[in-house]
């Protein structure tokens, strides 16, 4: 172990009669034994000590004050000025400095003082009057603790807590916006019901009640209503499934998420590369999504791209289903500018996923989602 210097010695000394608080053991006829303890503790803190003349010249500097810090004991010993004192940070210093040695203590202070290197290291600081057996106050002991680790955890706790906030804000205009398109959507099958298949029921009711009323007189006139009302039937049932399958494909929940890829690209207007669509079947809810993604991408590929060709990968990987539609087309597709591609976002969003759109324009568009699932 590194001893003190006898100016230390000193020191370790008047510190050590100042902190008495009881009768000291027999021993302490010898001073010796007693300073070589407060020295040995000194040395083993991990507080970086360091103890200021009066005249502002360092006369303790103990080895965690040389990791924390950089400078040597051999460099520091008898060293003015306050050198680790930041140079935009010299009035506090400064002012630290009075107050500790007009005989006032200070526990807790966070600040920034400086490695030998330059740097600025952010530390927690502690400093008390080193007093005679008089009460006069002869030196300025200090105690940095080094809280680099605790304001990168503090940092990074604010940024966690910002990002989540941000998350929270968009959650909640996604369920927002999800919310108003039911809204929309309940008010379209209302109007699409009230205006096809209800009308055609209640047409066809009509239809039974003439009838069984010519039944008897006029059996002709009761068979002829009886084919139209069968007529109106199978046109109401049509009608019927046409909206159940503008709510979820029965493809979809029969044959699964590649037979109604396959029928999409069937349908659409611009020619279909279907790069890779999984055999197995997926978790409900995550095939609806990527069913709805592809069917939004093509429908406003064959709307606005002005493509000669799409592209359509969907591949299981890692946990996640990643969809990827990407066309050849004008690009420029902007989300903020339509409804369509904001409510896929809002869909994947919702299962956790993310939805990725790239269309420089010029050079066609890409949409990649991810959406988590449990295999």
């Amino acid at each position: 172990m590194q001893h003190a210097a006898p100016a230390d010695r000193r020191t370790l000394a008047a510190i050590g009669r100042g902190a008495a608080n009881h009768d000291p053991p027999a021993e302490a006829n010898d001073p010796a034994p007693q300073e070589l303890r407060l020295e040995a503790l000194i040395d083993s803190s991990p507080l970086a000590l360091v103890e200021f003349a009066l005249d502002t010249r360092i006369r303790l500097w103990n080895p965690a004050a040389e990791r924390i810090f950089g400078w040597t004991r051999a460099e520091m010993l008898g060293r003015a000025d306050l050198p680790m004192a930041p140079p935009h940070l010299r009035a506090e210093a400064d002012d630290l400095f009075h107050r500790v040695a007009a005989g006032e203590s200070v526990n807790d202070l966070e600040t920034f003082r400086l490695h030998k290197d330059g740097r600025l290291i952010p530390v927690s600081i502690a400093a008390a009057p080193v007093r005679e057996a008089s009460g006069r106050v002869v030196g300025n002991m200090v105690a940095y603790t080094d809280i680099t680790e605790r304001k990168a955890q503090a940092a990074e706790v604010h940024r966690l807590n910002a990002e989540l906030h941000v998350r929270l804000e968009e959650l909640a205009a996604s369920r927002s916006r999800i919310v108003a398109a039911g809204d929309v959507e309940r008010r379209r099958l209302e109007r699409n019901l009230h205006d096809g298949a209800q009308q055609r029921l209640v047409s066809l009711a009509l239809s039974l009640r003439i009838a069984l009323a010519k039944l008897d007189a006029d059996p002709q006139v009761a068979r002829t209503l009886l084919q139209g009302a069968g007529e109106e039937l199978t046109l109401a049932l049509d009608e019927l499934r046409e909206l159940a399958r503008g709510l979820h494909p029965a493809v979809l929940s029969d044959h699964g998420l590649r037979a109604a890829v396959e029928m999409l690209a069937g349908r659409a207007p611009v020619p279909v590369e279907i790069a890779a669509v999984p055999d197995a079947r997926l978790p409900e809810p995550v095939e609806a999504a990527a069913y709805y993604l592809i069917a939004e991408a093509l429908t406003n590929v064959a709307k606005y791209a002005r493509a000669s060709t799409v592209r359509v990968q969907v591949v299981a990987r890692d946990g996640n289903l990643e969809v990827e539609v990407a066309d050849d087309g004008a690009g420029g597709a902007d989300p903020a500018a339509g409804s369509g591609l904001r409510g896929l976002a809002d869909r994947v969003e919702a299962l956790g996923g993310t939805l990725e759109i790239v269309s420089p324009a010029g050079a066609g568009t890409t949409l990649r989602a991810a959406i988590p699932y449990a295999p």
